[in-house]
């Protein structure tokens, strides 16, 4: 999934007043969460994950892709779906949203954990 097509999915599925700058920089705290806590603690093949994460900002390729490859790219609009709740002051969608969050959370990093093999370094996420 990249930027776009994640804002334009929360966009189309629960319509907002949400500004794009807003939801890129969730996005990007999202994957940095993603790359410290999955990526960077545990081994990857060539090519498969970025050495590095600077984050995402208005400047960024709207095609850029994201972190969690599919289907746990479903990830994002749960992100996003609760962060808009959260906003809105809509507690009861927000703890549904939280939950869905969690859940996609859950399922991608068992992914990660089944897939890759941990580095060993406790300090790995330090890498960023």
């Amino acid at each position: 999934m990249t930027v776009d097509q994640a804002i334009h999915t929360v966009d189309e599925l629960k319509p907002n007043q949400i500004d794009r700058a807003r939801k890129i920089q969730w996005l990007s705290a999202l994957d940095l969460q993603i790359y410290r806590e999955l990526i960077c603690t545990h081994e990857r093949g060539r090519g498969e994950a970025p050495e590095s994460f600077g984050g995402y900002d208005q400047t960024t390729d709207p095609d850029s892709l994201l972190l969690a490859p599919p289907p746990y790219d479903e990830i994002y609009r749960f992100y996003l779906e609760m962060h808009i709740d959260l906003v809105n002051r809509e507690f009861d969608q927000y703890n549904n949203s939280a939950a869905l969050y969690a859940a996609a959370w859950g399922r991608l990093s068992r992914m990660w954990h089944r897939e890759h093999k941990p580095t060993g370094t406790e300090n790995a996420y330090l890498k960023f």
